[in-house]
């Protein structure tokens, strides 16, 4: 499965803290990278957290 795949996408919404968003969409300036991205790396790396935990 390649990251960029249009069926294998979904479109959803959020509603985040404000000042959290605004300092998550600094860091993606400063690492020139999109939210988008970003956000999915973040959800990824969670994951891991949590599946090396054993639920």
């Amino acid at each position: 499965m390649t990251e960029k795949e249009p069926s294998k996408r979904k479109t959803f919404s959020l509603s985040l803290d404000q000042d959290l968003m605004k300092e998550f969409k600094h860091l993606a300036v400063d690492e020139d990278r999109n939210v988008n991205d970003m956000t999915e790396e973040a959800m990824r790396d969670l994951l891991k957290k949590y599946k090396k935990k054993g639920k």
